[in-house]
């Protein structure tokens, strides 16, 4: 699992720990930063995370394919934007975050055509 060595993978997980920190702590976060980044960087986070486990069956040089990016991107986006606010009142369904999760799938793409294709 190499590739979550990755400093792309490294840099997006510290930010996301860090602005969760940050709300934990109470300190006030630009709109933005506070409620998008984090949807934004969850699905290439978890993509990376997916990449590895199938590297270790599969091979290094292994790509994830547009319609696994965005069956993932999918299910995010029923799972948290639909299904979780008719059930949890914590959960509140926001087309924001759907774009933030198409965001996020796209930026992982180039992230592993870019970065991925012959490392690890």
């Amino acid at each position: 699992m190499r590739v979550l060595r990755h400093w792309t993978f490294i840099g997006m997980a510290l930010v996301g720990m860090l602005i969760y920190i940050l709300q934990r702590l109470g300190i006030p976060l630009p709109l933005i930063i506070n409620n998008y980044l984090n949807d934004t960087l969850s699905i290439p986070l978890t993509l990376f995370i997916i990449l590895g486990i199938v590297r270790t069956w599969r091979g290094k040089g292994y790509l994830l394919s547009v319609p696994m990016i965005i069956s993932v991107v999918a299910y995010y986006a029923i799972y948290f934007e639909y299904y979780l606010p008719q059930h949890n009142p914590r959960y509140t369904a926001d087309l924001l975050d759907v774009s933030c999760y198409c965001l996020g799938g796209i930026l992982f793409y180039f992230i592993q055509k870019c970065f991925l294709t012959k490392q690890h």
